[in-house]
């Protein structure tokens, strides 16, 4: 029988439409937050997140960019899970184009906030407030726009929307897929383009604080799950390196390979 612990050796994944099941071959150990200074594994604090990219050595920004890049891609399976726990027939994908030809994320990112602020303060009337997923992409020219996900959103005009947002375009599509196990991965691609650019920028994607999150379970168990009368869509074996446990000291980190079975069923 499973039960929680400090370690697991599977995890499970659920959204109102599926379940996705990790089952690893080596259990793997949780870290709690008040062990950050102290922990064994104080080697994850990396001093290179502190200085700038080109401060870096060669090995050293070859390695930010592996790790954010992995980063930015398990970002995108995060996204398809908010998107299924929080789609409703009112959901929409809204793009924002600037009208000049804006290239400074961080100045781009301000005037998103405040698009958000000025949306929120229309919505308030209504006794409502954005639901959202956001993040920003460069055109051909250089020029930044946003893809957003919005949730519950009623009616608006395209001219208010425009209004609202005050530096360009607007354009809202109602999202349409071929089944609802769809929904989420075909919005998240938005999400992982650009990543040789967005790896670098502190603020790439954007979503309120009031959306519904996937059900997550930690467990150890000796047995491993039953898929045999289960509607799977995806099933794939790979491998991860974890930290060895056993051969870890203070001064090195040993990892080994093992192997995770990752399935992924229709509820």
């Amino acid at each position: 029988m499973s039960r929680n612990v400090k370690y697991y050796n599977t995890k499970t994944i659920e959204t109102p439409t599926y379940i996705e099941y990790y089952e690893y071959e080596y259990p793997i150990f949780s870290k709690k937050s008040d062990e950050k200074s102290s922990s064994k594994l104080e080697w994850l604090n990396d001093d290179t997140r502190n200085r700038e990219f080109d401060e870096l050595g060669t090995r050293e920004k070859y390695d930010s960019l592996k790790r954010k890049q992995k980063h930015y891609e398990a970002m995108r399976w995060e996204v398809a899970r908010i998107v299924d726990c929080n789609f409703d027939k009112a959901t929409k994908f809204v793009t924002l184009t600037f009208q000049d030809n804006v290239t400074d994320v961080e100045f781009s990112n301000i005037e998103f906030k405040k698009f958000i602020q000025r949306l929120n303060r229309r919505l308030a009337k209504k006794s409502q407030k954005a639901n959202y997923l956001a993040t920003w992409e460069k055109q051909k020219r250089g020029t930044i726009h946003y893809h957003v996900i919005f949730f519950s959103l009623g009616y608006i005009k395209k001219s208010e929307l425009e209004k609202i947002w005050s530096n360009g375009f607007v354009q809202i599509n109602k999202v349409d897929v071929d089944s609802r196990e769809n929904r989420g991965r075909y919005l998240s691609k938005y999400f992982s383009k650009d990543l040789d650019i967005k790896e670098h920028k502190k603020k790439a994607f954007f979503k309120s604080q009031n959306l519904k999150t996937p059900i997550v379970r930690k467990t150890t168990s000796s047995k491993l799950h039953d898929f045999s009368n289960k509607n799977i869509i995806y099933s794939k074996k790979y491998t991860q390196k974890v930290l060895d446990f056993k051969e870890f000291d203070n001064k090195n980190c040993i990892f080994k390979e093992g192997d995770v079975q990752y399935t992924k069923i229709l509820k």
